[in-house]
Parts: structure tokens; sequence; C-alpha cells
């Protein structure tokens, strides 16, 4: 393996465990959305209709996110790949 596949790996490598770290991110933002919104419904069980109207991050939206995380993670790779070939990367010794 060359220097430049060493550094492109590596690369790979941080900028998922990043992408990744936003994933995590988000379920748990999504999961503090339902535990408030499940207070909401126990609190206020009269509204309970006008509290599911106004819930807007439901598993859709949670799957939406999720898919531009990776989709905006891959491009980023893809991106880096790309400039990558206009460098010589070598071992310094």
């Amino acid at each position: 393996m060359n220097a430049t596949d060493i550094f492109s790996e590596t690369n790979h490598k941080h900028i998922k465990t990043l992408f990744k770290s936003f994933l995590i991110l988000i379920e748990d933002l999504h999961k503090e959305h339902e535990i408030n919104f499940d207070k909401l419904k126990k609190s206020l069980p009269e509204d309970q209709q006008l509290i599911v109207q106004a819930d807007y991050f439901d598993e859709d939206k949670l799957k939406y996110l999720r898919k531009k995380v990776l989709d905006m993670g891959n491009e980023v790779i893809r991106s880096n790949d790309n400039d990558l070939e206009n460098f010589t990367i070598s071992f310094k010794f």
C-alpha cells in the first residue's frame, strides 16, 4: 500500500467516525423529542390531536436526517479522494 492509499484510508476512517457521531446526536435528539412529547401528551390529554399535529420529529424525519448525514459524509469522502489526485504523498523516513 502506498502513502496516498494509507492517507486516504486514514482520512476515510476519521470522516466515518465524524458522521457516525452526527448520527448518534440525531438519534439522541429524536429520543429526547419523543420523551418531551410523551410528557406533553400525559399532561394535556385533551389536546392529543394538537400535540400529534405539532410533532415534527417523527420516524420519517429521523430517516430523512440519517440519510442526509450519510449522503453528506459519503460526498466528503468522494471529494477528498478526488482532491488527493492532485497531490503526491510520500513517506518520510
